[in-house]
């Protein structure tokens, strides 16, 4: 779940009602679901997956094969409505001060901005109606920096490997 919220710099609420007709393999894509407008009406937006996502979300539809959703509790088989320590928890064990869920949309946005991403495609990215309020986003990871060396280590997950000869390029939004 947590390569999800960075990789697509996903909100808690897009990832929990996240399912898997949302997830097109094929494409190499994700569509995020979202109520941040004017007039609280559902907005979708289909995002781009990477290897990484694309390999760990394979896996991850290999192993709950039973569900429309991507992320079930194992304990209700339902989706997740919160995940109170989860964060923590990892926060923990990685040894790095806690943070929010939030906090990794964040550093997404701060992970693109230091690649050289322009502005205008992390905005498109993070989903913001304004350009200012990426530009918050970017100033304001500062105070999490030391969760940069941290979270993108990935060899301890298990892994699918991909198909051999399958050209795999990202897709555009529709």
């Amino acid at each position: 779940m947590l390569l999800t919220y960075l990789h697509l710099a996903a909100r808690r609420s897009e990832l929990f009602r996240l399912k898997w007709e949302d997830v097109d393999f094929a494409g190499t894509r994700a569509r995020l679901h979202t109520r941040k407008t004017k007039d609280g009406s559902w907005e979708e937006a289909w995002l781009p997956m990477t290897d990484d996502l694309y390999d760990a979300l394979l896996f991850l539809k290999q192993e709950e094969q039973d569900s429309q959703w991507v992320f079930v509790n194992p304990e209700t088989k339902q989706p997740y409505l919160y995940r109170l320590h989860w964060m923590q928890s990892l926060c923990k064990r990685a040894g790095v001060k806690y943070f929010g869920v939030h906090g990794v949309r964040h550093l997404t946005a701060s992970i693109l901005a230091k690649g050289g991403v322009a502005m205008i495609d992390i905005q498109t990215i993070l989903r913001h109606k304004n350009l200012s309020t990426t530009e918050r986003y970017i100033r304001r990871i500062e105070s999490l920096r030391p969760a940069l060396h941290v979270l993108p280590k990935t060899q301890n997950h298990r892994r699918v490997k991909p198909a051999p000869n399958k050209k795999r390029e990202p897709a555009i939004n529709d």
